[in-house]
């Protein structure tokens, strides 16, 4: 089994400031353009879409946490994820800290150091896995249910959790891949510039694992400290899918949460004070062919009544598909880019709204131009009912896909316990069915500006260009930019 490094965790989180954030409700595309469709698929849109019977359990532990499980039997295997209000925004005045504590569980508890941990779950079949994002840390278990493979690894898994020994050769350990990734890693300036004009100093605007100042100053002492306090069963949110009865899933969640230290509940994050875009632009120079381009509000929290008809909305402005208004225009109709997406950055208590693109420098003022512009007379008019129909339709279609296997339909009940939604796997898509062009409409508008985007572009500052001018119905879909001038 190979073992977790703080490398591995930071691959695993990905591009999380820049990652849609409804994973619950849109569809991931083929990158097929519409028209290549198969006539027999085409025929089946209007069929209701096919769903697995999945059932949400849940309870509240002894010491108030929620505890969520899904039976699922068509393998003899659970996955077990249980997080903590342990997130970076908890880093105080130390940023790295949660980040650091996280690195430092699988390092040892009693009677076993990491080898020995990597080779007990490799003797039973199972997995560990670790994650951290701003809100929450997170460690999960993959087993088989078989009573002699299942024990260990719970037994095993409870003592990362609650007894780790956080010794201070693994920390120093620790503390040096921390500085090494934060001096290696590549740098998303114009994000993290994008970041602190929406959000200013509070934690959302920060680095999950923190900074060479705060890494360097962590002590056993303080990483002790955080673990008593965040790791408690307090703080802890456990979800469970597979090859499970209610009692057997009830009991493992016991076992979890006597395997914490009490505790408290960690404190709430501090509210976000909105910043809301007026039309500030920066500009950071960079070397490079291409120009990034980010335009930049504030957006609605997950559980906001309208956030799913925003979310729609934007889907049809700029989702992951060839059809969206910003791909048809930019690239289809102009060739100005690859990929235009808008994008929302969801945290506990906030959230930002991103139009995100890659451009040939001589063309970047006309593009933020040409991209408000688009906004505001899709703010205007709202979508057309066949765009709304047509995004639906995609919704329906993707309910089962959606749940196919254990490791989505555990994903998208850690966000129903994380967000407080609704028990029920399809309540986002049904939701979304209900909408209305003008409740659409009337979403866009309520809750962002179709004029105050803050602006921020990276990469070299060239003479601009007009915009090549679209492309005629006829030739749809071929570039109108010379070749030298399509971004890649």
């Amino acid at each position: 089994m190979r073992r977790p490094t703080v490398m591995t965790l930071w691959l695993w989180l990905g591009a999380l400031q820049g990652a849609p954030a409804i994973a619950d409700i849109e569809p991931r595309q083929s990158g097929l353009a519409p028209h290549t469709r198969l006539q027999s698929l085409a025929e089946l849109d209007e069929q209701p879409a096919a769903s697995r019977d999945l059932k949400i359990h849940g309870w509240k532990s002894p010491s108030g946490g929620k505890v969520l499980f899904i039976r699922t039997t068509q393998l003899p295997m659970f996955d077990l994820h249980v997080s903590f209000a342990a997130g970076s925004t908890q880093d105080g005045a130390y940023p790295g800290l949660a980040a650091a504590t996280l690195s430092l569980l699988n390092e040892g508890v009693p009677g076993k150091d990491l080898t020995a941990i990597l080779e007990t779950f490799d003797d039973v079949g199972a997995r560990l896995g670790m994650s951290i994002r701003h809100d929450r840390a997170a460690m999960s278990l993959r087993s088989l249910t078989a009573i002699e493979k299942r024990d260990p690894a719970l037994y095993l898994f409870g003592q990362i959790l609650g007894k780790p020994l956080l010794t201070e050769q693994a920390l120093v350990h620790v503390k040096n891949e921390l500085t090494d990734l934060l001096k290696s890693r590549q740098q998303n300036a114009a994000l993290q510039a994008l970041n602190t004009h929406l959000l200013g100093v509070h934690p959302y605007a920060q680095f999950v694992y923190g900074t060479e100042k705060g890494v360097a100053a962590l002590s056993r002492e303080r990483v002790q400290t955080f673990h008593r306090q965040a790791y408690s069963a307090a703080n802890a949110q456990i979800t469970l899918v597979g090859d499970l009865t209610l009692e057997q899933a009830q009991a493992i969640s016991l076992q979890v949460l006597d395997a914490l230290p009490p505790g408290s509940r960690m404190p709430p994050v501090a509210p976000v004070a909105r910043r809301q875009g007026n039309g500030t632009s920066q500009h950071i120079e960079g070397a490079g062919s291409q120009m990034q381009i980010l335009l930049g509000q504030p957006g609605l929290i997950r559980a906001h009544p309208d956030y799913i008809a925003l979310r729609v909305g934007h889907m049809i402005f700029g989702g992951e598909n060839s059809s969206s208004r910003l791909m048809t225009e930019l690239r289809e109709q102009r060739g100005l880019t690859y990929t235009a997406q808008l994008n929302t950055t969801l945290w506990q208590a906030a959230s930002n709204t991103v139009i995100n693109l890659k451009t040939s420098p001589q063309f970047s003022e006309g593009v933020v131009t040409r991209v408000k512009s688009m906004y505001r007379d899709y703010a205007q008019t709202g979508p057309t009912q066949q765009e709304l129909d047509n995004t639906l339709r995609q919704l329906r279609s993707s309910a089962a896909l959606n749940s196919a296997s254990n490791a989505q339909i555990l994903a998208r009940l850690v966000d129903i316990n994380q967000y407080d939604l609704p028990l029920d796997l399809d309540f986002s898509i049904e939701q979304a069915q209900k909408l209305t062009v003008e409740q659409v409409k009337a979403a866009l508008n309520r809750h962002l500006s179709a004029v105050q985007w803050t602006v921020v572009t990276e990469g070299p500052s060239v003479a601009q260009q007009p915009l090549p001018l679209p492309a005629p119905e006829t030739s749809k879909g071929m570039c109108r930019a010379e070749t030298g001038f399509v971004a890649s």
